[in-house]
């Protein structure tokens, strides 16, 4: 029995009668189903489509630009090309067995993953050159980079990151030519106070990798603009003597430049110049010496500077060949 004969068995038990009739309408049957199911095969641009460079081997490095992304044409069904994505489309080129210098990929339609029924009519560029050299390591400086100006009355004091190095790889002649890895741009402006702030590192060349990471601490100390005030007989205090020792002048007008909240919290009752006498032997002449200043007050040595002392920078100081009491 014929397969139509056992289609119209199935569908009447009398297949004989107005078999005519019944094979045309299987016939319509069919052509409708062909017409609705199989889609006229259209071409599609995909751009751009990104290339995948896999296997690096580590002792190599990309060395300069290459076409990093390629057109494809293709031709399909609608379904079939609704379902590509450039993603989907991208070649992988393996650099597994790639050399020093200028290596050539050839991109062929097989590189691509398309379903069955869509074809590759173009491909463009099909192929793509690739320069490598030795790859290298190296640890360089982080340069924290700020811009606008504090508050009236302040300045930036000091800028530094957290940590202070980072280290980069890449191709060797690029790493060699680097010191210094710069940070995004922190705004000071109207700041009038030290801040924290976390930034991003900026390579500036594509070529080059970050291998701690992209993020730092950038600290920005401000404090107020120093200015220099004078303080009226302070006196010279000897500390460390071996031997008796006399100082002349023993008081002092002293001219000290920093922050004025700072200077302004100077206590009065405890300021003094110091001799320190540790190394001094009696001798029948006097030491020519210039006292440094002792503020007793925890940090205010870090920011607050002795200009000078009046009448004179040194005094003169006399060690007697007699014991300290």
């Amino acid at each position: 029995m014929s397969a139509f004969r056992r289609i119209f068995k199935a569908i009447d038990p009398r297949p004989d009668k107005h078999l005519k009739d019944k094979t045309i309408a299987v016939g319509l049957a069919l052509m409708v189903w062909v017409a609705v199911n199989v889609e006229e095969a259209v071409p599609e641009i995909f751009d751009p489509v990104p290339v995948v460079l896999e296997n690096l081997p580590s002792d190599l490095a990309i060395a300069g630009d290459y076409t990093q992304t390629i057109s494809v044409r293709a031709r399909g069904s609608q379904r079939d090309l609704g379902n590509l994505t450039q993603g989907r489309l991208s070649p992988r080129i393996d650099l597994s067995a790639a050399s020093r210098g200028e290596n050539v990929f050839q991109i062929l339609p097989e590189n691509l993953n398309v379903p069955s029924g869509v074809q590759i009519e173009r491909i463009d560029p099909a192929e793509i050159a690739i320069v490598l050299e030795d790859s290298l390591e190296k640890d360089v400086v982080i340069s924290p980079v700020t811009s606008g100006e504090p508050a009236a009355g302040y300045e930036i004091v000091g800028r530094s990151t957290e940590p202070e190095m980072t280290r980069i790889s890449g191709p060797r002649s690029v790493v060699e030519a680097i010191e210094r890895i710069e940070t995004s741009t922190v705004d000071v402006r109207d700041r009038n106070e030290s801040f924290t702030q976390v930034v991003t590192l900026l390579s500036g060349n594509t070529l080059l990798e970050l291998r701690e990471g992209r993020e730092v601490n950038l600290q920005v100390d401000i404090l107020e603009q120093p200015v220099t005030i004078e303080f009226e007989e302070v006196p010279v205090e000897v500390i460390n003597a071996q031997y008796q020792v006399a100082v002349n002048p023993d008081h002092l007008t002293v001219f000290l430049r920093g922050p004025p909240s700072l200077l302004e919290q100077i206590d009065l009752e405890i300021l003094r110049l110091v001799i320190d006498a540790a190394e001094l032997a009696p001798q029948a002449e006097d030491y020519l010496i210039a006292p440094s200043i002792d503020f007793a007050q925890e940090g205010f040595g870090e920011l607050i500077e002795l200009v000078t002392t009046y009448p004179q920078r040194q005094i003169n100081v006399h060690v007697f060949d007699q014991r300290a009491r």
